[in-house]
């Protein structure tokens, strides 16, 4: 399952086509298309998508179930005996029922040990969110969950640039809008794909209209006024905005002394600009009076007085005889004391010097693992940043979706944002090892039967990076963590043990209070 959100403009549907004509070709991809899920029933649903993949009519009067035995009859024998993936791509994703969104998750387990039988990609507007936090179950299944946002400035004039190369008719290359009347379309269109293609349509018929050959600022601002009728007051306001910011200026530099003004000028200006002023007079100083050092001394606490050290200053000789040795001998000596200097300690040192790895590791891949599982076992969750970071890390990999058995990955080390519970609690740890393959090969011999664990990679100046496997859940006292470890089976509990602090400078790769919170046992 695929989520793509975005809002209106952003161009959803231009990618939807842009995937569609990818896959097409590739030969053992089959893709299909509904550009409109809003479906009466869950009958129309199914009929629909199963004509959709067999391209024939389901037997009339079929009941859910046989419609769902028909369609999974039909994945089974093009994944399977074909060897052929099949893609189902939702457009306008945010007028799907809520009973599609069952049957979507329904169709997600048609699979077999070694095949996904199907794919889903689901183009929808941002209130699809809401529908998706209200179903955590179909939430669940989510593998790649997307944000689509408008364009930054840069992407803005890149789009630009090839709509205008692809749209020429000779070699000769199109330079119609400058860089000023490009920053002007993106302030006007926030960078959403439409509105820019909309404003470009228009500053080009303008331009032709005109007798132009090049399209700058008011052009494009006087296309955006007619294009979007809500901008005339966008710009209003920018234009008062600029003109308060001006006025406010200039009176501050008028109210501004000379003096005021000339500590804000460059060095080399300063110069320049006090030749030209006019010269005044200089006050008068007068001496301050000497004062009593007595009487100082019985105004003061007698340990605030013996801090009051008298010191002759000896004058410096002129600038012109001054020398580096007549500059130290003048300076009063100065009485250090132990609390003067400070020492890092050894601890603050090694944390210093020490620090973890890039990588946690590698894990050799078995079959039916994939890279999506093995970044949820590792991490604890699944998300765009530790993908990124997965792939980086392995710049071999060509397609995350075909991974091949006996290949090696490396993981990298992401510290997690870890947030620990108020009151104390307890963990069961069953195993803990030096390796992330050893961790894995632990996982994956661990008994089904036995009560789930998870892997908690960590690392501390003292032990370095370990590799703790503890039960999923948590104890809020002692007594309910020994009993949960007496009741494993006997090689378990004879290796285990029951944690209940973790070194407040540890470093976590997955937080050990992800998804314990809820399941709280007392």
């Amino acid at each position: 399952m695929n989520i793509i959100i975005g809002d209106v403009g952003t161009g959803k549907t231009t990618l939807c086509r842009q995937l569609i004509r990818r896959f097409s070709k590739r030969e053992e991809v089959d893709t299909h298309l509904i550009l409109d899920p809003h479906f009466v029933d869950a009958n129309e649903f199914l009929i629909t998508v199963a004509k959709m993949f067999t391209a024939q009519t389901p037997p009339k009067n079929s009941n859910n179930w046989q419609l769902k035995e028909y369609i999974k009859q039909y994945l089974y024998h093009s994944g399977v005996d074909q060897k052929r993936t099949t893609i189902l791509i939702i457009d306008e994703g945010q007028k799907i029922p809520v009973f599609c969104l069952e049957i979507l998750r329904e169709f997600l387990n048609y699979e077999t040990n070694e095949y996904k039988l199907l794919q889903i990609v689901v183009f929808a507007q941002k209130e699809f969110e809401k529908t998706v936090q209200k179903h955590p179950n179909f939430a669940d299944r989510i593998n790649l969950y997307h944000y689509l946002r408008p364009l930054n400035f840069r992407d803005t004039r890149m789009m630009i640039k090839f709509r205008l190369v692809q749209s020429r008719g000779s070699g000769k290359r199109l330079k119609l809008f400058s860089f000023v009347a490009m920053a002007t379309i993106y302030r006007a269109t926030d960078g959403y794909p439409r509105k820019i293609i909309n404003l470009c349509h228009q500053c080009i018929l303008t331009m032709i209209i005109q007798n132009k050959t090049s399209i700058g600022y008011f052009l494009v601002r006087s296309c955006a006024r007619r294009v979007f009728r809500n901008e005339s007051t966008h710009w209003k306001k920018l234009t008062a905005a600029a003109a308060i910011t001006a006025c406010v200026a200039a009176i501050l530099l008028f109210l501004m002394s000379s003096n005021q003004l000339k500590a804000y000028l460059p060095w080399e200006f300063k110069d320049s600009y006090t030749a030209v002023l006019p010269e005044k007079k200089k006050p008068e100083i007068r001496p301050m009076p000497k004062p009593d050092t007595a009487a100082r001394h019985a105004q003061i606490p007698p340990t605030e007085a013996q801090k009051w050290i008298p010191v002759e200053i000896t004058p410096l000789p002129s600038a012109e005889t001054v020398d580096e040795t007549a500059v130290v001998a003048a300076k009063p000596k100065q009485e250090v004391t132990a609390v003067d200097i400070q020492f890092d300690t050894a601890e603050d040192t090694a944390k210093t010097e020490n620090t973890y790895a890039e990588l946690l590791g590698k894990v050799t891949l078995r079959r039916n693992e994939t890279l999506s599982r093995i970044i949820q076992q590792v991490y604890g969750r699944y998300n765009s940043r530790y993908f990124k970071s997965l792939i980086l890390a392995n710049p071999f990999i060509d397609d995350p979706d075909r991974v091949q058995v006996g290949q090696t990955i490396a993981l990298p080390a992401i510290p997690a944002n870890v947030k620990p519970l108020a009151l104390k609690n307890w963990w069961v740890q069953v195993e803990q090892t030096n390796s992330l393959e050893e961790a894995f090969n632990y996982l994956r011999a661990y008994p089904e039967q036995a009560p789930p664990v998870r892997l908690i990679p960590y690392w501390t100046n003292q032990t370095g990076t370990k590799f703790a496997l503890i039960l999923k859940r948590f104890f809020s006292t002692k007594t309910a963590a020994r009993s949960q470890l007496d009741q494993l089976p006997a090689d378990l509990s004879s290796k285990g043990k029951i944690i209940s602090l973790w070194n407040e400078n540890t470093v976590f790769f997955a937080d050990p209070f992800l998804s314990l919170k809820s399941k709280k046992i007392k």
